[in-house]
């Protein structure tokens, strides 16, 4: 069958990564090089805007990655002017003939104030890529010219090319654009390639990167002061659970490829490696992926590999249902010291079948009972807030958490709506949320702002047995006994002080109260001296001494 030319063009800029991952790609001393600009929008950390600064680099292209505006704990801070002005002076000084955006449905509204200052200084087009135009390419192309649904390299790669030979970014696999009349131009989605090797590793403390904060602009990669090396070793999930964009992604991309794709061991620990280098402080490797030790084969040339190149503790995250004793005790041996164990609701019913999200609670008992053995530290996730929830739930949730082994080290956040999310239309047909509570603009004030859940105090049962829940996290003997009592609920007073400690340990956390901060650094530790951790101690102290300002 013969290929239609955006087919042929997308097989074209395969071929170009592929040549890339095999070191074979390269342009002629005399060719265009494009000039393109890309911009994060409150992540600095920002793996595909990253990613995308080394893809043009390799490609050939003049490029300049902006990181403007960082996230925040639970405060991100607005656009100011000033900040605007000086990504606007770094525009005019750089002249991109295309500017491309990685946004998240929360950052939309700020966003959208970014692409009309940019727009009143420019005639370069804006592309908008991301989850946020992934799941909706139509909004996106509200304010921009072009909307990138799916995976973005090919079509990144596909629009290098395009500049190099001076032609327009119409009828790009993926790139959804208006027509003349104003109708979106349904350009489906980039396919899925399988080998993820041959992008190139993260640009970190590179030429051409910018981090705009606070009203100033800088160069200094913070990156390179961080006692972690993130990485990612993997694409995609198994599961469905409705509160997360897999559960659109999934669906979105059936016969569009492997969803599930992994590097080869090789890949992500030359990376570290190189990272490793820039990063002198780094102390630990963060995995950020949702399948990372899953499959056995990989797991164990990974672990072997790992311990020999590179030996630093490390940590990743997993779904329970994933966890299998045969490969935990092979990460834990290579040096896995912590993993991320999403417990979300501590009834099995609304876990199963409102999240969508498999696994019950005698299961989360045994494997985390598990992770103790193995010397792995299971750092637990929550969502409060969720309208779904009951008393019983909360009461159901007290108790499997106090049956889970000690320390206890738990992460609360509150239930978020995103647009078109499983969750979220169930929320609306419940009439637990309206329309107006999924505009963009409250999914900015709800995200930016509350991101974690907040605690208050109130005579409400629930409120309280969620505060207790909250102050669960203090993981001392006082407070798992206040939400005991709190739980069986006979003596009302209790319910007060747990309100009134839940809000003091939200601004300890949230607040920047410095007071707070080091006597509760204090008393955490002086419970590892205690319990003779003091190898756990000195790396919290060197974590906190090395944290950047």
């Amino acid at each position: 069958m013969q290929l239609t030319q955006v087919q042929a063009e997308a097989e074209a800029s395969l071929q170009i990564l592929q040549a890339i991952g095999q070191g074979d790609f390269g342009i002629a001393a005399d060719e265009a090089k494009p000039r393109v600009m890309n911009i994060s929008m409150y992540c600095y950390k920002s793996f595909a805007v990253r990613g995308f600064h080394a893809l043009a680099r390799e490609c050939g292209v003049e490029v300049v990655s902006v990181f403007f505006k960082e996230t925040g704990d639970n405060n991100h801070k607005q656009v100011t002017p000033a900040e605007t002005a000086l990504l606007l002076e770094l525009i005019r000084d750089f002249a991109p003939e295309v500017i491309t955006f990685s946004v998240m449905a929360c950052y939309v509204p700020a966003t959208r104030e970014v692409v009309s200052a940019i727009k009143a200084a420019t005639d370069a087009p804006i592309v908008i890529g991301g989850k946020f135009p992934t799941i909706s390419p139509t909004d996106a192309l509200a304010f921009a010219n072009f909307a990138c649904k799916g995976e973005g390299e090919l079509p990144f790669i596909t629009i290098c090319e395009r500049l190099r030979a001076g032609r327009d970014l119409t009828n790009i696999q993926g790139l959804w654009y208006l027509d003349t009349d104003g109708n979106p131009v349904d350009m489906g989605q980039a396919r899925l390639f399988e080998n993820i090797d041959d992008i190139p590793f993260q640009s970190v403390g590179e030429p051409g990167l910018y981090f705009i904060e606070d009203d100033q602009i800088t160069t200094e990669d913070p990156e390179l002061q961080n006692p972690q090396i993130w990485v990612m070793a993997g694409r995609g999930c198994v599961y469905l659970c409705s509160y997360c964009v897999n559960s659109l992604l999934i669906p979105m991309n059936r016969g569009n490829g492997r969803f599930i794709r992994m590097r080869s061991p090789d890949s992500i620990i030359d990376e570290i490696v190189a990272l490793r280098e820039k990063q002198p402080n780094a102390r630990a490797v963060s995995f950020n992926d949702e399948v990372f030790g899953v499959f056995d084969d990989w797991t164990e040339e990974f672990c072997r590999k790992y311990k020999e190149r590179v030996g630093l503790p490390f940590l990743c995250e997993l779904i329970p249902k994933l966890i299998k004793p045969h490969n935990i005790e092979l990460l834990a041996d290579a040096g896995l010291t912590e993993l991320h164990f999403g417990i979300q609701s501590g009834s099995d019913d609304i876990r199963n079948v409102v999240l969508k999200r498999p696994g019950n609670n005698a299961e989360m008992i045994e494997k985390a009972e598990m992770l103790v053995r193995y010397g792995v530290k299971p750092e637990y996730d929550l969502i409060l807030g969720n309208p779904f929830d009951t008393v019983e739930v909360m009461e159901e949730t007290i108790d499997l958490l106090l049956a889970l082994p000690r320390p206890m080290f738990l992460d609360t956040f509150k239930l978020s709506y995103f647009p078109y999310y499983p969750l979220t239309m169930r929320a609306l047909e419940a009439g637990h949320i309206s329309e107006q509570d999924v505009t963009y603009e409250a999914i900015a004030d709800a995200v930016m702002y509350n991101y974690f859940f907040i605690p208050k105090v109130s005579s409400d049962r629930k409120d309280t047995l969620e505060a207790a829940i909250y102050l669960l996290s203090w993981d001392s003997v006082i407070t798992r006994a206040l939400a005991a009592a709190t739980r069986k609920g006979r003596i009302p007073l209790v319910g007060g002080i747990v309100g009134i400690l839940a809000v003091m340990r939200y601004q300890q956390t949230f607040g920047r109260n410095r007071t707070l901060n080091n006597l509760r650094r204090l008393y955490l530790g002086m419970q590892m001296v205690f319990r003779g951790d003091l190898k756990l101690l000195f790396s919290k102290v060197q974590n906190v001494l090395l944290r950047p300002t």
